[in-house]
């Protein structure tokens, strides 16, 4: 079972990070912990450093970047990042575009321009790209299909139409956060798309399987993801579960 994609730096985790994944592996949960930006980086290296021998092969790194990040020396302070450490990264991401708090359309030009010189980068670095895309799915697809690069969609938010467009033309993977347990549109994404097409998240600390409840999530809550995805899908538990692991180990050669 895989959580590709959550924030164990984040403040939310600081009184017991570790106690969080070694609850996650007692479930057989494997890890892909987000590093959002260059403190995120730093603070992310320093404890997966203090678990080393713990946690070896069971939780992995990508490090990503705010799409709305226009600092020109920052981005290339990430990129400098990026190439020094790309041994120890299995993705770069999440990366992408975020339409709903930018509506100035000059720097979602910029946007566009920073995604693309990233793409370029994955691709030079042989890593595989997770992207963020909030209200810019259109857009999304229009450049990947432009570089002709697949990427696992986080958290995807777009159409049905745009999901299987993903899937057809580039071999893209869609993510599916653990709020598909009480999300009407993400129970409607899994029900049309083919189980092979998706993997699961949670996006941790934030979007908890239990809706009305202000808990914090955590990776070991992949679990219900997986489980609602097998009722969606009239399968066993267990047999979803095998789908979506080959799903994620192929997309990151693991």
């Amino acid at each position: 079972m895989f959580d590709v994609h959550c924030h164990l730096d984040f403040p939310a985790f600081d009184k017991d990070r570790k106690e969080v994944i070694e609850t996650a592996f007692k479930e057989n949960v494997k890890i892909i912990t987000c590093a959002y930006g260059i403190e995120s980086i730093e603070k992310t290296n320093k404890f997966l450093s203090a678990f080393k021998e713990d946690f070896n092969r069971k939780i992995f790194v990508s490090y990503g970047i705010s799409p709305q990040e226009y600092d020109d020396e920052k981005i290339e302070q990430f990129v400098k990042i990026l190439k020094k450490d790309a041994d120890k990264i299995i993705a770069i991401g999440e990366v992408g575009l975020d339409y709903y708090w930018e509506r100035d359309i000059e720097k979602r030009k910029l946007q566009r321009k920073n995604l693309e010189d990233l793409i370029k980068i994955s691709e030079k670095l042989k890593k595989k790209l997770i992207i963020h895309s909030r209200g810019a799915e259109n857009d999304i697809l229009e450049i990947l299909k432009e570089y002709n690069k697949k990427a696992l969609l986080h958290c995807f938010s777009g159409s049905i139409k745009i999901a299987k467009k993903s899937k057809i033309d580039l071999g893209c993977v869609i993510s599916i956060p653990t709020s598909v347990c009480y999300s009407k549109s993400k129970a409607n994404l899994v029900k049309n798309l083919e189980i092979e097409n998706l993997v699961t998240e949670t996006d941790a600390p934030f979007l908890s399987p239990f809706p009305g409840q202000k808990t914090r999530n955590e990776p070991v809550n992949v679990k219900f993801s997986v489980k609602k995805i097998s009722e969606l899908k009239n399968l066993s538990y267990a047999r979803a579960d095998e789908i979506i692991e080959n799903t994620v180990k192929k997309f990151f050669d693991i």
